[in-house]
């Protein structure tokens, strides 16, 4: 009795700190990693990297929750190695079952999944484990489950379901149905594409912007790089013009404007959205615009296979970039963008 009295005040004392978190965000939690976006759907993973120190081969699991009281839970488990076997919990069985995958995008499918009341059960489970174990025929391969609890927790509280029958982690006597709805997702802004810009212009307007803005970026060029530039139309009047000032191992370096058709040398700072709470998120890396789209896209990798990292994307909204798409994974587990924890999102980009 004490002890349960515990947990709950445990529970409850911790839900209480993360009851004002804001959306969208992003954490670390011990070897758990957890992304909640604007409308509070959520995406936590175990993301311990292969252990050199231990020689212990490691796998994903990935855990999403849509917000609301009908919010969908699922629970997968990622492998490039095919297995050999149910997962076990510490080398014991367990009483939930997997189901075969359902997600199979890139180098390292989803291997087994669960949803809804099954998913809820095999949480249960897990809580009391420190490694999900996947047997292979020769080998065995680790998922830790240190920070898990901790993840959901948050999970819980962000989606306001702390002290609910429906919690993951922090149950209580409230129904499911006192869960609040899900925030909608705002609207992506229209794109009409203008004309093209003829290649003549084009060069016309990267000239000018780059002599008008060179001291802007000038001590950001690696010694002996060119700057290299490309403009684009983004209405009747006004252009985007992109600068690569240098690239660094995989990743590039960008200073992005805004200007005049008829006056490019009055180029001004792109006017690009942050993502709302994380501002350190900006488009550097991979920077690039689609004109059919009006779309501006960046990725910044953490590795050289571009399967981690943080992806980006906005789009013109006639008067500077709102932000559609936001999504990060930075250890780097072999999964798939697809199925890195997403936090922004639009109407469009789901």
């Amino acid at each position: 009795m004490i002890r349960s009295t515990f947990i709950f005040l445990l529970a409850a004392g911790i839900g209480c700190v993360h009851a004002a978190e804001k959306v969208p965000l992003a954490r670390e939690i011990k070897d758990w990693i957890i992304g909640c976006d604007n409308t509070r759907t959520c995406t936590a993973i175990s993301a311990v990297q292969q252990r050199d120190d231990t020689g212990f081969s490691t796998f994903s699991v990935r855990i999403t929750r849509e917000a609301g009281p009908q919010g969908a839970l699922h629970v997968g488990v990622f492998s490039y190695t095919k297995p050999h076997g149910q997962p076990t919990l510490d080398d014991k069985p367990l009483k939930s079952q997997f189901e075969p995958g359902e997600l199979k995008e890139g180098d390292t499918p989803e291997v087994f999944a669960l949803n809804g009341k099954s998913a809820h059960a095999l949480i249960t489970e897990l809580r009391n484990g420190n490694y999900l174990v996947l047997p292979f025929k020769e080998d065995k391969s680790y998922a830790s489950l240190s920070g898990m609890s901790a993840a959901l927790l948050l999970m819980d509280s962000v989606q306001g379901r702390v002290g609910t029958q429906d919690a993951l982690i922090s149950k209580g006597p409230a129904p499911a149905g006192s869960v609040p709805q899900a925030a909608a997702a705002p609207p992506a802004p229209s794109w009409q594409a203008p004309a093209a810009l003829t290649p003549d212009k084009a060069k016309e307007i990267t000239d000018a912007v780059v002599v008008a803005t060179r001291k802007d970026w000038q001590e950001d060029l690696n010694e002996g790089v060119v700057p290299k530039a490309k403009a684009y139309a983004l209405s009747s009047d006004q252009a985007l013009v992109i600068i690569e000032t240098g690239c660094g191992a995989y990743n590039c370096f960008y200073t992005i404007y805004q200007a005049p058709l008829d006056h490019p040398e009055q180029a001004r700072a792109a006017l690009i959205a942050e993502v709302p709470n994380l501002p350190e998120r900006e488009p550097q890396g991979f920077v690039e615009f689609d004109p059919a789209t009006g779309e501006l896209s960046s990725q910044v990798r953490a590795m050289s296979m571009g399967n981690c990292g943080t992806t980006l994307r906005w789009r013109y909204d006639g008067n500077g970039f709102t932000l559609t798409h936001a999504a990060e994974m930075i250890p780097c587990m072999g999964l798939d963008q697809v199925y890195w924890p997403v936090l922004w999102r639009t109407q469009a980009s789901r």
